[in-house]
């Protein structure tokens, strides 16, 4: 019995290809897949909104960039959205929070959030040398650590310059990254920030010749909410620019359940803000990875009637049409059928038993004709769980 490809049926019974396994189980949608493909292959700093209708393959899409960015040497962080657990696209200290915790890199994409990243940082910072060791001397001042100059935020110089010395309570650095909303509250602030220039600044110290600047007097650098976020967006360029310069090609953010700015919520002023930072990353003014958005494709629509609703006739609806687009087909029955064939031949892996006879390829094929008769955007994930649930069946009848 193979542990692992057990695993994979395990997580097919839910009707969902497990992590590292999404591209094998992709089918059908060739030239779609093919222009992501190139479009990440490329590298260049670029925003899509993925259309496809409930259940008909959005997420699993965002799985498959994942995993693609992954193989193609990007840092990748992946966001569900959802407004009642304070990730609201609203608020860019919330989601500069969920992109740290959501943080993946090639190196280590088993783990999650700021320690694998920052591990990844840092040991590329100790074994620069060349043009990449040139990079670090800009981005600690030559080591000294007494300023950042290539970084934009100083809670991010801070939270690296703390890692970096090995020293210092990785969690504590982990809750100042995370909780961008409310660090001050949790006394976050007073043990980085206030209390480094007494009883923690050798804590800090990398050498003797860092001269520890009084961050507490620039107020402004440390409020993630106030001039419209701008320091949430400078934190989120600084792990684009991490990325770069720990030689990987950048970070792709991922993310999920968008329309959550719709059903979830319920303010316009709100939901205007959460548009126009939808636009900034479209720009490319306050970020230059990549991103991508998951939505229905009715999601425009959706957006035009609500702000229409709510009185707002001299909206610029012309940046919601202005938004590159990506739209999915929904599979075809070949393509099930396609898709009902790799299970097999993976359950026949997990189980060690022979899946291939008539008998089980005429089964197959009138699952796929039974559930390929109800609704596309139930189709995909019925059809999986259908086929292993015939797989099975088969597979007690023979032991």
């Amino acid at each position: 019995m193979n542990v692992e490809v057990q695993r994979v049926i395990e997580s097919l019974r839910l009707g969902i290809p497990p992590d590292g396994h999404v591209r094998y189980f992709t089918v059908g949608r060739l030239s779609e897949i093919t222009e992501l493909t190139a479009r990440l292959q490329q590298g260049k700093a670029d925003a899509l909104l993925l259309k496809a209708n409930y259940g008909s393959g959005k997420s699993h899409l965002l799985r498959f960039i994942r995993e693609t960015a992954l193989k193609e040497n990007f840092a990748v962080s992946s966001v569900t959205l959802d407004a009642k657990s304070a990730v609201r696209f609203n608020r860019m200290d919330q989601i500069l929070g969920a992109i740290w915790r959501g943080l993946e890199v090639p190196s280590n994409s088993e783990c999650r959030g700021v320690r694998p990243f920052f591990d990844w940082v840092c040991e590329q910072a100790r074994e620069s040398k060349g043009t990449a060791g040139k990079q670090w001397q800009k981005l600690t001042n030559n080591g000294q650590w007494n300023f950042y100059q290539s970084l934009e935020s100083p809670a991010t110089f801070i939270a690296l310059r703390a890692w970096m010395s090995g020293r210092v309570n990785k969690d504590l650095v982990e809750d100042w990254l995370f909780q961008k909303s409310n660090y001050k509250t949790q006394d976050l602030y007073q043990e980085l920030i206030h209390k480094n220039r007494m009883c923690y600044r050798q804590e800090l110290e990398l050498t003797r010749t860092i001269k520890w600047q009084n961050y507490t007097t620039k107020a402004l650098l440390f409020d993630f909410k106030s001039q419209g976020y701008a320091q949430s967006w400078a934190a989120i360029r600084d792990i684009h620019t991490l990325a770069c310069a720990s030689g990987m090609r950048g970070i792709i953010i991922l993310f999920d359940e968008f329309e959550d700015v719709l059903s979830n919520i319920t303010n316009i002023a709100h939901q205007e803000m959460a548009f126009q930072n939808l636009f900034q990353f479209f720009a490319g003014q306050q970020f230059q990875g990549m991103s991508f958005f998951a939505v229905t494709p009715e999601f425009v629509s959706k957006c035009r009637n609500r702000l229409i609703s709510k009185g707002r006739w001299d909206y610029d609806y012309a940046q919601l049409d202005a938004l590159s687009t990506f739209e999915m087909s929904p599979l075809e029955i070949s393509q099930l059928q396609e898709l009902t064939i790799k299970i097999k031949d993976i359950h026949g892996i997990a189980y060690g038993w022979d899946t291939n006879s008539l008998a089980i390829e005429l089964g197959l094929t009138a699952v796929v004709k039974k559930t390929g008769s109800i609704a596309v955007q139930d189709r995909t994930r019925q059809t999986i769980k259908e086929v292993v649930k015939f797989l099975d069946r088969q597979l007690e009848e023979i032991e």
